[in-house]
């Protein structure tokens, strides 16, 4: 896109609108890339309660293999506590629903953001196809 910068200023003799197209779309590919970004840390952040569920999940099978009289160790900073089975028991489920809380949060943002950004891409394909036409009509050179 490097030679379209040069040629905006070969149009500067061209009377000027309140914000010529190329900047109007220059501003929304800048607010696409921006939507993009934030998809991006929203999905980074799905990873990680996933990566959480399956490892919480995980514990939650421990628990359930565990013989009766088994103790249960919970390492807090660098030191092992032991814990009541069935706190640590409740503890395991009150984080697992959390998690599913969270990432049923995370799925509904990433689709509201997904849905934003399909908009946008539409717009700038219109914006683009637009531009093209003007061009044509203006006789801004062969395609």
């Amino acid at each position: 896109s490097s030679s379209s910068s040069s040629s905006s200023s070969n149009k500067a003799s061209m009377p000027t609108q309140k914000e010529g197209p190329k900047e109007r779309l220059d501003k929304e590919l800048a607010n696409f890339k921006t939507l993009q970004d934030s998809l991006q840390a929203t999905y980074n952040s799905r990873m990680g309660l996933v990566a959480q569920q399956q490892e919480t999940e995980l514990v939650k099978q421990e628990f359930e293999n565990l013989e009766e009289d088994a103790s249960i160790f919970k390492l807090v900073g660098p030191v092992m506590v032991k814990q009541n089975p069935d706190d640590a028991k409740a503890n395991v489920e009150k984080r697992l629903e959390y998690i599913n809380g969270e990432l049923e949060r995370s799925n509904k943002i990433a689709e509201s953001q997904e849905k934003d950004m399909q908009q946008k891409q539409q717009e700038l394909i219109k914006m683009q196809q637009g531009m093209q036409q003007e061009e044509a009509i203006s006789g801004g050179g062969g395609s």
